[in-house]
């Protein structure tokens, strides 16, 4: 093709003919364009049906992650709201006479109101997806947005846990190891002593202590402030979820 346009060129000189030869040289030129046009035409296309592909991939991990995280943060919720339950019969036993603090089990109720764990939802697709810059793949700015509030949860979820786990390992469990027996704390845990602590600790005394009444109320407090980031990140998921699950 091009030796077949470079033969009409020199003809076309050679008959002297050179305001043909100037507008057939435009019409060439017009053709080159329309042709490189066309080709980036044809590229766009298909880069946007890879991307289009590689989006309905991405979404679909992601709206496999998050249904297991949603899963995984209505568990953690309902054991959370054990450990409140727990921790509020306590409080309401505080001032109690000796006969009704005998009738519960407070060893029981301590490790129960104390055995929490963090919640620790799986991130790998969204941490691939922010490192990579594939973000961008996501056409809805709605959801992008909902993948960022997530983040910020995420990280609001860290410092509640934080302020949870700090006050009982600085302030409540220094408590109970002067006050409590440990060991019959933890029988009721996973350490499941046969046997109680030989020493008798007069662990009903405790409730009649307003430092014990305080510590019960501040860990009521934590535990609380740290369901409600839960509660908020669940809500998230379930729209994150929503938006994962339509086809784009």
């Amino acid at each position: 093709m091009i030796k077949f346009f470079r033969k009409i060129r020199q003809k076309l000189l050679s008959e002297n003919k050179f305001s043909k030869y100037l507008i057939y040289a435009i019409g060439e030129i017009i053709l080159v364009v329309i042709g490189i046009l066309i080709a980036l035409g044809i590229n766009n296309y298909n880069n946007k049906h890879l991307n289009k592909e590689e989006e309905q991939a991405i979404l679909k991990s992601l709206n496999f992650e998050f249904r297991k995280n949603k899963k995984d943060v209505e568990n953690v919720l309902s054991d959370y709201q054990d450990y409140l339950t727990s921790t509020k019969l306590l409080i309401n036993l505080v001032g109690e006479k000796n006969e009704v603090l005998s009738s519960h089990n407070t060893d029981s109720l301590i490790e129960r109101s104390i055995s929490y764990y963090d919640y620790s939802p799986s991130q790998n697709v969204l941490s691939d997806l922010l490192s990579s810059g594939k973000l961008k793949l996501i056409r809805s700015d709605s959801l992008r947005l909902k993948l960022f509030q997530w983040s910020s949860l995420m990280n609001e979820k860290r410092e509640d846990w934080d302020t949870l786990d700090d006050f009982l390992q600085n302030m409540f469990m220094p408590y109970l190891t002067k006050n409590a027996s440990l060991k019959n704390i933890d029988s009721y845990g996973f350490l499941k002593w046969k046997e109680k602590s030989k020493l008798n600790p007069k662990t009903e005394q405790m409730f009649s202590d307003i430092e014990f009444e305080n510590n019960l109320d501040n860990h009521a407090w934590s535990l609380t402030n740290y369901m409600i980031t839960l509660e908020n990140l669940n809500n998230t998921l379930d729209k994150i979820i929503e938006e994962t699950s339509i086809s784009k």
